[in-house]
């Protein structure tokens, strides 16, 4: 086992994290698929941030990102919801998830001069996104959402033996780092 998962087996519960895996990069799926959702507008976030398309590059480009990495890391966390669609806890629940990604970030960045994070629908951490007339105020910890890259979450979940769908009144937020 590597330092790195060492890291993660044993700080699993602490940071809250519910399913993960470890794999090379070169078996993510990527996927145009995805991308035209983004650009569907599905989500609300496309164009209006640096986490988001336009901004993070053609399919391709981030695929070409990612697998500049040996190395990527899925996990997810789990929020049990009181009421199935209510938009205010689902916004509440990925706040928590975001928090735990930068946790995860901060370990993978003491341990790897370089990592890529990517995580959930886009940036929050601003009230209105700089994008596109200024840089981002918080690149380090402005994370771009894993299906803006293009990533098949859920397909590649199954193959990590994650569950993509943990229950009727449960919400499951995905992140990975490539490193």
């Amino acid at each position: 086992m590597s330092k790195i998962e060492e890291i993660i087996s044993r700080e699993k519960a602490n940071l809250n994290i519910h399913e993960y895996a470890f794999m090379k990069s070169n078996t993510v799926i990527f996927s145009d698929e995805v991308r035209r959702l983004c650009e569907k507008n599905v989500c609300g976030m496309y164009g209006t941030s640096w986490a988001c398309p336009p901004a993070v590059g053609s399919v391709e480009e981030c695929k070409n990102r990612c697998t500049d990495f040996e190395n990527a890391f899925m996990f997810t966390s789990l929020a049990k919801l009181k009421k199935k669609y209510d938009m205010a806890e689902w916004r509440e629940t990925r706040l928590v998830h975001e928090l735990i990604t930068e946790q995860v970030a901060r370990i993978f960045r003491d341990e790897f001069r370089e990592a890529l994070i990517l995580s959930t629908e886009g940036c929050n951490l601003c009230p209105k996104c700089t994008y596109p007339e200024k840089l981002c105020r918080y690149p380090n910890r402005m994370f771009p959402a894993t299906e803006s890259f293009g990533i098949m979450v859920i397909e590649q979940a199954p193959l990590c033996n994650i569950k993509y769908n943990n229950g009727a009144n449960s919400i499951t937020y995905f992140s990975m780092v490539f490193f």
